[in-house]
């Protein structure tokens, strides 16, 4: 077991949120708005309903030990504390706006070329055919109107799984799991991506002039006649921002950054939560945010595959680091 001060921990997430916007300023082209995203009104409400959230959980702890603190008493002693939840929600945004940009970039430095390989390594997967074929045989319109909500339902809760991290009072947990998002973030979603750069199904004719993945969108379609389909307006979005760039513009596939955050809030859960029933939950949403991902035409079977192989190993690596309870 490592065992970390808190100083030491404190620092060593701090550099990593911030060198991706180191990269992608000396790299990338980046500019000085990468570090103006912490102080976006969203970031900071999140931050401060986080610390808020903290206070009242630091009150009521209190007087269930039979306390009746005032306000003022828990601000003098716990003020440094109950700044924590803030300043990690604050901290996240710096990776998070060099992810965006840095995603934004990735075909300008190394062209998409990894999607024919991924085609036919899904195929053999799935025994000879495409892994959407079988999920809407199974799932059906309505089906896709069903995972296309819980795909998108992710987006809305993250800011809570931040809190989560941030309203923590055990160091330890907060340093894996903040090491976590940015193993998501920077490890999946910028260097691998980099590294097997390509454009997803939905991107494919677009990209490689064929159709292969024609009666895919159909299907999408199909089901957006029954219901609107997010991803189908998601993706026009990202073409029509494609040469211009933006927070949330980019197109990447291999890994999935999407499957890569529920796992990682499965891994959570099982670490924290003791009751079955949450922890089930967190597997079954993780499984079908997976299935959603090349049900939807975002991903090939395998993006998946390999972000859960990889936050799973650095989850596990990430168990045998401890931070110290008192400054070393």
């Amino acid at each position: 077991m490592l065992v970390l001060s808190r100083p030491l921990a404190a620092a060593i997430v701090v550099a990593a949120s911030l060198l991706p916007g180191v990269v992608a300023i000396a790299f990338f082209g980046g500019n000085a708005g990468l570090w103006e995203a912490p102080l976006s009104p969203r970031v900071l409400a999140i931050a401060l309903a986080a610390s808020l959230l903290a206070l009242l959980a630091r009150m009521r702890a209190l007087r269930l030990a039979g306390e009746n603190p005032s306000l003022g008493r828990v601000l003098r002693d716990d003020g440094a504390a109950l700044l924590v939840p803030a300043a990690l929600i604050v901290l996240i945004a710096f990776p998070s706006a060099a992810f965006s940009f840095i995603k934004a970039n990735i075909p300008a430095h190394v062209p998409f070329y990894l999607d024919p390989p991924l085609v036919t390594a899904d195929r053999w997967l799935f025994l000879g055919t495409d892994p959407w074929r079988v999920s809407h045989a199974l799932l059906g319109p309505w089906g896709t109107v069903v995972i296309d909500r819980l795909y998108v339902l992710w987006f809305t809760l993250f800011p809570f799984l931040a809190v989560w991290i941030g309203g923590s009072r055990d160091r330890t947990f907060q340093f894996r799991a903040m090491m976590g998002v940015l193993v998501v973030l920077v490890l999946i979603g910028n260097a691998m991506a980099l590294a097997m750069s390509s454009a997803g199904p939905v991107f494919y004719e677009r990209f490689y002039g064929d159709p292969y993945y024609a009666p895919l969108m159909a299907r999408l379609a199909e089901a957006d006649a029954v219901q609107p389909i997010t991803a189908l307006s998601i993706a026009e979005w990202l073409l029509a921002t494609y040469d211009e760039g933006g927070f949330g513009s980019g197109i990447s596939a291999m890994p999935s950054v999407h499957v890569g955050f529920a796992v990682l809030t499965w891994l959570m859960v099982r670490d924290r939560v003791a009751n079955p029933w949450p922890r089930a939950l967190a597997a079954l949403y993780a499984f079908v945010i997976w299935v959603g991902s090349f049900h939807l035409a975002w991903h090939y079977a395998w993006d998946g595959i390999v972000s859960l192989a990889v936050v799973w190993g650095c989850w596990k690596l990430l168990g045998r680091v401890e931070v110290a309870p008192v400054s070393a």
